[in-house]
């Protein structure tokens, strides 16, 4: 087939997601196109596995200071520019795919072409337990954003639906190093502001951090080591050290919580999807849920052994079968997955 396969590449979830799907598609023999939005397609590193790559403009949240300015997002989104980027792809394809992708979910909508959205997001489509906030903005997220013609979503846990256990990269999945053998805090949150952070992760005594940011050199800073982002390393660092601090994305907490981390959360205030999410590993009891991060706060969830583990297992075969049979019933085969 001819897949068009959209990228929302605001978070680093869709795009490791994303190389791995890619990649297994194109061993069966599919051409796939790749549309990257949301972000500078410079910043994303081995770029090459996304070619042939076409790079849009598309929609991001506005942040500041780890909370969405929900009016500045609104007003910086330039429907001109979307139109003429929905407008500008001509080519004519077989399937769309798009992890939570704007525009190719409205190109497949103008041409008529099946399209099929892949990721946690679409979890939101299945009946499961949601914020009241979620359940009012759902019409939009993502019923609106990135509109689709059927779903292949995935959670932390299944809640009696259609649903994928968390797609895992094959780093993490098999993992060669010995895990949780250092005693460092690894923090990635890119929603808040540097600044504030180190001036509060300083304050943590006899504790030493890893703190993983977009900057071009590695750096010390007190009681933190500043690393440029880096897929390999990052992944090396996750596995060796039991310790997460991280906003609350989907993928990061998945990966931390198959090798079995203790972790501390702090959703992105204004960000639906991320509260959710919180509301969803506090109630599971992955995880430890704060409104901000503060020496106080860091220094109660270091007290506490609260390490889970869970060995979800793979739903790459399941998923590509999925995308290349979009109208078989697999629900026998998703829950099995559970078991």
């Amino acid at each position: 087939m001819d897949i068009l396969y959209g990228i929302n590449a605001t978070g680093n979830g869709h795009i490791s997601r994303a190389r791995v799907i890619i990649s297994e598609l194109k061993k069966r023999g599919h051409n796939i196109t790749t549309i990257i939005s949301g972000n500078d397609k410079n910043k994303i590193f081995d770029i090459d596995d996304f070619k042939p790559l076409i790079e849009k403009k598309g929609f991001t949240f506005h942040k500041d200071k780890g909370k969405v300015k929900l009016i500045k997002t609104l007003l910086n989104a330039d429907l001109k520019e979307f139109k003429k980027d929905i407008n500008s792809l001509d080519k004519s394809y077989d399937l769309v795919l798009t992890d939570f992708e704007p525009v190719s979910a409205y190109f497949a909508r103008q041409k008529r072409l099946p399209v099929i959205g892949l990721g946690h997001q679409y979890s939101f489509y299945k009946k499961i337990p949601i914020t009241l906030k979620m359940r009012l903005l759902k019409i939009f997220f993502p019923y609106v954003y990135t509109p689709v013609n059927k779903v292949i979503a995935s959670h932390f846990h299944h809640f009696g639906q259609e649903i994928l256990p968390p797609f895992l990269a094959k780093k993490i999945r098999n993992k060669t190093i010995a895990p949780n053998t250092k005693s460092n805090i690894i923090v990635y949150v890119p929603w808040e502001d540097i600044n504030d952070m180190i001036n509060i992760l300083s304050k943590i005594e006899n504790k030493n951090f890893i703190y993983y940011f977009d900057t071009d050199r590695e750096q010390k800073v007190n009681n933190i080591t500043i690393k440029p982002f880096s897929e390999k390393n990052f992944k090396k660092d996750l596995i060796e050290n039991k310790y997460l601090i991280t906003n609350a994305g989907f993928q990061l907490p998945a990966e931390a919580l198959f090798i079995g981390k203790q972790i501390l959360c702090k959703p992105l205030d204004g960000q639906p999807e991320q509260e959710h999410n919180g509301k969803i590993l506090k109630d599971l009891s992955y995880a430890t849920l704060c409104k901000k991060f503060d020496p106080v706060t860091i220094n109660s969830w270091l007290k506490v052994d609260t390490f889970v583990q869970k060995k979800f297992q793979d739903p790459l075969p399941l998923m590509i079968k999925m995308i290349e049979n979009p109208n078989e019933n697999f629900s026998e085969e998703v829950l099995k997955l559970w078991k």
